[in-house]
């Protein structure tokens, strides 16, 4: 009898519960696949989708909404599409593509969504950050100032990059595009400058030398590595550099510095190209959809220094493109040069004959590097665009077996001298001092007593004394004054007396 009473009191308090639940229906939009091939799904049956946003398919695999249509959408997949067959379910998840952002990040080789390739765990998932973001806006911003050497004389004398710049590096296939970059990543150590690297379409053998480059010269620690190789989906190799943008970002709103390398844009818009033609976009010049420009520019627009009330930070972009027999007008590469602050273009003429870096200075130019450039360094190397552009013309001129005057004859050896001085081998990077003193030294005409060929030496033993000096501070020097003038002409004396047994001025 007590039992009947507890179970009588338990459904009267179950009833008394029910009425005061609100139920409601719980509705779950799922798509349908209608199609698939080609890393790309069309799907039927997902009415309230967003352009860009990520889709889940039944197999686990996510993609990305790139079409929209009146009854279809059209996905592009981030993996395996094994499992996958018409009629496979598709559903929401309400949010873009986002990136694990975070000091965590750097020393780790990831993919475009953040999964690792390193061998090591997951990066934390506890602050991501949408890909796609709007770039600062004019008021934000500040003029670019500040200078980011990169260690290679021919760039920081004649074309110099300032921190926030969008530099293009462009050249024919092997000139050398890669090693600039490697080059000015390694010469970031110590700076506080944070690194990202994001390979795009490369073979993976490719990306492993990379990565043993870095690794070979302690450039680790501060570099995270962003890999989008040529066996990754094309999804993924569209989405890397925005990847690489959206960390640098990170770092620059707490007011540090970031170099971003996107190698290279070449592959991107053609893996861009790619999902556009199997969504079926229609195909404007070289078969590239009509908005591949504004892919491009909204994602270099994310290179900035931003205002000193937003923390000062920057990011500074160097993507490189490839070049086709150095065909500079081709679609791709006019794009890019439109939308950067300037170029480096590599010669496969000056490669061949062995000039490293194979820089053509006729056809290199930074808009805003000048302004963040050091000032000691803008006075000593004033006039190495002209001597070379100089040399370039008599060198032509005398070929042809010429008598030449005296004028041309020294024309010819101060631009051999100029062009040695300015040759530099891969990852040999120069601090900033040594390069300064070595021109200076050649524009003083203190190097006149040297042949062209010992030039590298002299800066080899001024490299090997450069502790001398280690209390100048050239960075911040607004010119080379009569005491730094001074300094400078007895430490070349001495490294000349240690050279060639005597010194230009005994």
């Amino acid at each position: 009898m007590d039992w009947d009473k507890e179970l009588a009191a338990t459904l009267a308090h179950l009833e008394t519960r029910s009425q005061t639940i609100a139920v409601e229906p719980m509705v779950e939009e799922v798509g349908r696949v209608v199609r698939l091939g080609d890393g790309v799904a069309v799907v039927e049956g997902l009415e309230r989708v967003l352009q860009y946003e990520v889709v889940l398919f039944e197999n686990g695999t996510a993609g990305q909404v790139m079409d929209l249509d009146r009854k279809t959408i059209g996905c592009v997949l981030f993996g395996d599409t094994s499992g996958l067959e018409a009629g496979s379910a598709v559903r929401h998840t309400g949010s873009p593509p986002l990136f694990p952002v975070g000091s965590e990040l750097l020393g780790r080789v990831v993919d475009a969504l953040g999964h690792p390739k390193d061998g090591h765990d997951a990066p934390s998932a506890d602050n991501r950050w949408a890909l796609e973001r709007d770039a600062p806006g004019p008021l934000q911003r500040q003029p670019v100032r500040e200078p980011l050497l990169t260690g290679l004389k021919a760039v920081d004398a004649v074309i110099p990059i300032g921190r926030g710049q969008r530099e293009l590096i462009l050249g024919d296939r092997e000139t050398g595009k890669t090693s600039i970059a490697l080059d000015a990543i390694i010469n970031q150590r110590d700076t506080g400058v944070r690194c990202i690297y994001v390979s795009i379409g490369h073979k993976r053998s490719s990306v492993v030398e990379v990565i043993d480059e870095l690794k070979r010269h302690h450039a680790v620690d501060y570099t995270t590595v962003i890999v989008a190789d040529a066996s990754e989906p094309a999804a993924l190799r569209y989405l890397a550099p925005y990847a690489g943008a959206t960390l640098a970002e990170w770092f620059a709103v707490r007011g540090q510095h970031a170099l971003v390398i996107y190698d290279d844009l070449t592959r991107h818009a053609e893996a861009y190209r790619d999902l556009s033609l199997i969504l079926r976009h229609p195909p404007g010049r070289e078969a590239y959809p009509g908005d591949i420009f504004s892919v491009h520019a909204r994602l270099l627009e994310r290179a900035f220094k931003l205002n000193d009330r937003l923390g000062g930070g920057s990011v500074t972009a160097l993507p490189i493109v490839e070049t086709q027999r150095g065909n500079m007008t081709a679609f791709i590469p006019t794009n890019l040069i439109s939308i950067t602050d300037g170029q480096l273009y590599l010669d496969a003429g000056l490669f061949a004959r062995g000039q490293l870096p194979a820089i053509d200075v006729g056809k290199s130019v930074s808009r805003v590097g000048r302004d963040a450039q050091p000032g000691v360094m803008r006075d000593a190397g004033a006039n190495l665009r002209l001597d070379l552009a100089q040399y370039e013309d008599v060198r032509d001129f005398a070929r042809f077996g010429a008598i030449l005057d005296d004028t041309t004859k020294r024309q010819l050896v101060r631009g051999e001298r100029v062009t040695r001085a300015l040759a530099q081998p891969e990852r040999q990077v120069v601090p900033l001092v040594v390069e300064v003193v070595e021109l200076w030294a050649l524009k003083e005409g203190l190097l006149d007593i040297l042949e062209p060929n010992q030039i590298a030496s002299f800066e080899d033993r001024l490299k090997a004394t450069v502790d001398r000096v280690a209390h100048l501070d050239v960075k911040s020097s607004a010119t080379i004054d009569v005491a730094l003038a001074k300094e400078f002409h007895d430490w070349v004396d001495a490294v000349l007396v240690n050279l060639v047994g005597t010194g230009p001025h005994p």
